[in-house]
């Protein structure tokens, strides 16, 4: 089964590559803004935060193997870090770090942006991730150890608090988005979550490396279709930490090397038989082999690819017009 995988970079170039039965093949790199470090695609459009002091947005249609530029956008924001879109009204929501603020821009069928809807300001903040799932609105404020959470109307319904220092960063849900799992760059942990009637209730912590005092920074989380794993990487012990959902509970099942420098993302294909690690300080993507129903890596060999910088890492994914 062959799938187009699209990886980030903090260089000038999106790549655009190949994944067929494990084997990755870079059919064509696409320059761009510097450093288009995270990327998210809604039907054959790409959109790329460019993580610079500036700010910047770019919008690729998808063509075959190539990338057209359709609009660039200046934000003015310093360091853009994370991009989503709401499916249903069409929104773009930029999360902007260094700023400390979320803009919200309206994107046309065409792929063109429209100048920012609205801001989202929040003092002394590095927004990390903003996430709309349907229901509601999650943005991560990493400098105030803070999760935001709004609803569809964009009133704030909720706040959830973190140890000071832990730098909440990213964060998956169950399909039911009843549990959200927040892993923390800078305490290292998942912090699990579970939606009672008054709001999310915290039920779990749980490290994501294994010497505790290592110099390391948890960097991307992502579950398994199924909701049974979770997969976390780890900057500095450079390892990636998987987790089984046994009893509503985080049980770490392996912890296994990166096989490279500073892994930034991971991604899992669309079957879910492999698995991806950006090693941005190595300059390498390195490929495991899933099994599917233990959830356990194993490294696939001589099956690394060289991209320079690599950070993030998508795969196409279908339009959805069903309002939640």
């Amino acid at each position: 089964m062959k799938e187009r995988i699209y990886i980030g970079s903090y260089t000038n170039k999106i790549s655009i590559c190949e994944l067929n039965n494990g084997k990755l093949k870079i059919i064509n790199q696409v320059d761009v803004e510097s450093n288009p470090s995270y990327l998210h695609i809604n039907r054959d459009m790409l959109y790329a935060v460019c993580e610079n002091r500036n700010g910047s947005i770019v919008s690729l249609r998808i063509q075959g193997k190539q990338l057209k530029i359709i609009d660039v956008i200046e934000t003015k924001e310093i360091l853009p870090c994370y991009i989503d879109t709401d499916e249903y009204r069409k929104l773009l929501y930029v999360s902007n770090y260094e700023s400390g603020t979320v803009d919200i821009f309206k994107i046309k069928r065409n792929g063109k942006i429209i100048n920012n809807m609205q801001k989202l300001k929040y003092d002394n903040a590095n927004i990390h991730f903003t996430k709309f799932n349907g229901k509601e609105l999650f943005v991560i404020d990493l400098g105030n150890d803070k999760v935001y959470i709004y609803d569809k109307k964009m009133e704030l319904k909720e706040q959830l608090f973190f140890a000071k220092k832990s730098g909440p960063r990213h964060l998956v849900s169950t399909k039911d988005n009843n549990n959200i799992f927040v892993v923390t760059e800078l305490s290292n942990e998942i912090c699990h979550y579970k939606r009672e009637k008054n709001g999310f209730r915290l039920i779990e912590k749980v490290s994501t490396i294994e010497k505790q005092n290592s110099k390391s920074y948890a960097g991307a989380i992502k579950i398994s279709k199924n909701n049974k794993h979770i997969y976390v990487t780890n900057r500095g012990e450079d390892s990636i930490s998987v987790y089984e959902i046994i009893n509503k509970k985080l049980k770490l099942i392996q912890n296994i090397s990166s096989y490279g420098k500073f892994p930034r993302d991971i991604f899992l294909n669309k079957n879910e038989k492999y698995v991806m690690v950006s090693n941005q300080k190595s300059n390498l993507v390195t490929i495991f082999r899933r099994n599917k129903k233990s959830g356990i890596l194993t490294k696939l060999e001589n099956m690394d690819v060289k991209i320079d910088k690599p950070s993030c890492i998508v795969r196409s994914r279908k339009w959805n017009t069903k309002l939640v």
